[in-house]
């Protein structure tokens, strides 16, 4: 069924209505008998979206604990470009109720190319009985033909939380911050503020007792893409270990200034958007664009904007940056991708992708990849500022190594590992 997707928002109360009134509505459409079941019987269960980071759009009741719950989507600046990437909800009223949810609406365009499908077999949704701890979904079946995927859960507590990936909130994040700042060798800075008026936050990890000058510097970048939590949780992994006794750790912070940009697009992680800042704009598209001159795009994109004059800035201060990371997350493919082209850049990289395949469970399917024309995501800093940065995509559906999918402690690990190798290689 096709169906325009609900707009978005600030105060999810009355969308939690609105969603309750459609089950009810639906309800009745079915026939009288199931009217009256459902009377006689337990009270209809509750959809909601009243929480940080939910998203859900319309939702049909085909039957008794049967319903079609639409994926509601986010469209560009041009209404085009739809992405269906991301639902979080949770169903109150549900204990020891077999539970039949039909995900649809899935289908949207990608770079103008219509017939885009986020989702597919080897991605499996993720279901949580306190909205913190998180498994994979035990049956999911996934129906090609209609590209919609059918989850059965019977919850043991009265509410079940259901996502496409492990969230992680904006919530989340400034309470990791608070942690991190508190330790001597990390510095927290507001660089800006989003469409919203959010901070945009820029971290700093280095041993203060040792002069910056000769050090290298490598630079981890997270959630330019609202759905991509799992890059967060990378970046979590990446922050408690440079922040950390480890031997290692302490050694690297003599030896390297670590910068992180970690939640780029923070009003869509707050709002459970997907692609798209508060105006629509794509925030790992217009790098090329976005000048730092012209006051349009501090207006449309803040969130480029503040971001890229920090990383500018810190270079035009004399300060190089020896390797940078962009983290993404796509739905089976994984990779690294760069425009450098200058021989220390591509050495450096090359050894970022091998030490990664050999040490974490990187797996990619291709490269790492050498483009030779420039486009318009954050690689184009390469272009304008030799900054040697590189796209990577990491995968959320099964891994061809395991046949599962990661989980929150894998990707914890992989930042870890991900931030040490990077300083390693940052000096080839």
């Amino acid at each position: 069924m096709c169906h325009d997707p609900l707009p978005r928002m600030h105060s999810p109360a009355p969308y939690v209505g609105l969603l309750r009134a459609l089950a009810s509505l639906a309800i009745l459409a079915i026939g009288s008998e199931t009217a009256t079941a459902q009377v006689d019987g337990p009270p209809p269960v509750r959809f909601n979206t009243h929480f940080e980071g939910a998203s859900l759009g319309t939702i049909e009741a085909v039957g008794p604990d049967h319903y079609r719950c639409h994926v509601r989507g986010q469209q560009d600046e041009h209404g085009r470009n739809r992405q269906a990437s991301w639902y979080y909800f949770r169903v109150d009223g549900a204990r020891g109720r077999t539970l039949k949810l039909v995900m649809t609406d899935f289908l949207g365009e990608y770079n103008f190319k219509p017939g885009a499908c986020p989702m597919g077999p080897s991605i499996i949704p993720v279901v949580s009985n306190d909205g913190t701890n998180w498994e994979s979904a035990a049956s999911v079946q996934w129906d090609e033909q209609t590209k919609e995927a059918t989850i059965e859960v019977t919850p043991k507590q009265n509410s079940i939380w259901i996502a496409h990936q492990p969230p992680y909130t904006h919530s989340m994040l400034a309470n990791l911050l608070k942690e991190v700042d508190q330790f001597a060798d990390a510095r927290v800075e507001v660089i800006g503020r989003s469409v919203e008026g959010r901070d945009l936050e820029m971290v700093t990890v280095t041993s203060e007792a040792i002069p910056d000058k000769d050090k290298k510097t490598v630079w981890l970048q997270a959630r330019q893409h609202a759905w991509e939590s799992g890059t967060s949780y990378v970046m979590e992994g990446a922050l408690r270990f440079v922040t950390s006794n480890d031997p290692i750790a302490k050694n690297l912070r003599d030896k390297v200034v670590f910068k992180f940009t970690p939640m780029v697009d923070v009003d869509g992680v707050a709002n459970g958007q997907i692609r798209f800042n508060g105006h629509g704009y794509d925030v790992n598209r217009h790098w090329n664009e976005v000048d730092l001159v012209h006051k349009s795009y501090l207006k449309l994109m803040p969130e480029i904007w503040y971001t890229k004059k920090a990383i500018i800035s810190y270079v035009d201060s004399g300060r190089p940056i020896d390797l940078m990371v962009n983290l993404h997350n796509t739905e089976s493919g994984e990779y690294l991708q760069t425009h450098a082209n200058d021989e220390v850049s591509r050495t450096r990289f090359t050894e970022l992708s091998d030490q990664l395949l050999k040490q974490t469970t990187f797996l990619p399917h291709k490269g790492p990849i050498f483009a030779t024309t420039s486009d318009s995501t954050a690689n184009a800093l390469y272009g304008e500022k030799r900054i040697p940065i590189a796209l990577m995509e990491l995968r959320i559906g099964k891994s061809p190594k395991t046949n599962l999918p990661p989980t929150i402690a894998d990707r914890l690990t992989f930042g870890a590992n991900l931030i040490r190798i990077m300083a390693e290689c940052s000096s080839r």
